[in-house]
């Protein structure tokens, strides 16, 4: 279901030409409403103990969801640094028109990337669920931003400017520490709101004049 959801940005971004941040938002809203449909605005439980090992169970001290997210980025990373495709997405994402007169095809690429992300964010979900033994409409609600802001501080970290995997996975630990410890703190969740909607803009100030200078 992920990456059929994928799929649908993919081909509204690439061949309806639908900017990607709006197709992107109306599938989400799309999706949380079919969400909400399906689980009837209920949470539910009841999984199976099995099922609790995805995102419960530990190996050699490390929890699952950590390896999982490790092993996504490292496949991500050696796909982005040694093949065809990950240059052509590079390309793509750097300059679609530059990629499209260099004789990649840029749509295809596109198509590729968000039915990628879609899978990726599937398994993000069914982690979720798993260490939380619920499934709910509204679990991830709050990732989003907290998703963009490390994307964002990844770009400014490492490769001023560019998306990279490494630069990624330290905004990651960057805004999973800040959460922690503001939670230990006792800051209440709107000020943390307030926090990371202040990080991602300086982020994004940070990342524009990087590559700029660039």
């Amino acid at each position: 279901m992920g990456a059929l959801v994928g799929i649908v940005n993919g081909i509204l971004v690439a061949y309806l030409k639908i900017s990607a941040i709006v197709a992107t938002l109306a599938t989400m809203t799309t999706v949380g409403g079919l969400a909400f449909i399906v689980t009837d605005g209920t949470t539910l439980y009841g999984m199976p103990d099995s099922f609790h090992v995805i995102g419960q169970a530990r190996v050699m001290g490390l929890p699952m969801p950590v390896l999982f997210a490790a092993a996504v980025a490292l496949i991500i990373w050696v796909v982005l640094r040694f093949t065809t495709i990950g240059r052509q997405w590079y390309a793509v994402g750097g300059n679609g028109e530059v990629a499209r007169l260099s004789g990649v095809n840029v749509r295809l690429n596109t198509l590729l990337a968000f039915s990628v992300s879609g899978l990726v964010s599937a398994i993000g979900g069914i982690i979720l669920v798993s260490k939380l033994s619920s499934a709910s409409a509204t679990s991830a609600n709050d990732y989003m931003m907290f998703a963009i802001a490390a994307a964002f501080l990844g770009m400014t970290v490492l490769k001023s400017g560019q998306a990279n995997i490494g630069g990624t996975l330290v905004g990651v630990g960057i805004i999973g520490v800040l959460q922690n410890g503001l939670n230990i703190e006792g800051v209440n969740t709107y000020a943390q709101q307030v926090l990371t909607g202040v990080i991602i803009v300086g982020a994004v100030l940070m990342s524009s004049f990087k590559s700029r200078n660039r």
